[in-house]
């Protein structure tokens, strides 16, 4: 995404209607009724700061939790410290994710201890998060899944029961041990989780409910639909 972030995090990128990444995702999850929000940050920590501080949504209460290895591990760190600080059934959002309002209510209402958010596509490619369905679960997530065998693509966005909150935790925990876990996606968790028998429901969502911020034509795709996405301007 260089040189949008070269001085500026990923998820304070503009886009469009006075609205960055993050400040669409904290409106769509204020629709929802959702009070409290944790945000992982660690790359250019203070201008994330700055913008929860001068972001007001009533009801709704928003923590920024450094991230200080940000620098030298993957996306499973910053689950494992989110999750740290929740205690019973929430929600993870990857911080590139842009979505309606009615894609978390629909995943509110899904049933299940883990429940993974998923579209279909007619076709995928090497840079999606893929995924292999059976029925109404999960059976194998990764971006080295054989995209000829994939039925499906995860959305980036989870949710756990109070059960689902200790089984991702205790396998976090455990897997952090081993200095190179801490290379992976917090999907790889998942996976594992999965191998043992555990489910993993799927929650399967339209494909343009949703987009997300990879590559600098992802950027100008949004902001061409950004009407779809963000509702208001404050």
């Amino acid at each position: 995404m260089f040189p949008l972030t070269a001085n500026t995090p990923k998820c304070l990128i503009d886009i469009g209607k006075g609205k960055t990444v993050l400040e669409s995702q904290l409106d769509a999850l204020h629709e929802c009724g959702i009070e409290k929000v944790y945000v992982v940050a660690g790359y250019r920590i203070e201008q994330v700061q700055a913008k929860i501080s001068g972001y007001s949504l009533p009801g709704m209460q928003v923590e920024v939790l450094h991230n200080p290895f940000y620098n030298t591990s993957n996306n499973i760190i910053s689950l494992w410290l989110a999750l740290l600080s929740v205690k019973g059934p929430c929600i993870s959002i990857n911080g590139d994710d842009i979505f309606k309002a009615d894609l978390i209510r629909t995943l509110l209402a899904a049933k299940g201890d883990l429940v993974m958010t998923i579209d279909r596509k007619e076709s995928y490619d090497a840079d999606d998060m893929l995924v292999i369905t059976d029925g109404d679960n999960i059976r194998a997530v990764g971006k080295d899944l054989d995209p000829a065998m994939a039925n499906g693509e995860s959305v980036g966005i989870i949710k756990y029961s109070e059960l689902g909150h200790k089984t991702i935790m205790d396998t976090l925990d455990e897997m952090l041990r081993d200095e190179a876990d801490h290379q992976k996606f917090y999907l790889a968790a998942l996976q594992k989780i999965m191998d043992r028998g555990f489910p993993l429901t799927l929650c399967e969502v339209e494909e343009n409910d949703w987009a997300e911020i990879d590559f600098h034509p992802d950027v100008n795709d949004v902001r061409a639909k950004v009407d779809f996405f963000v509702k208001r301007v404050q």
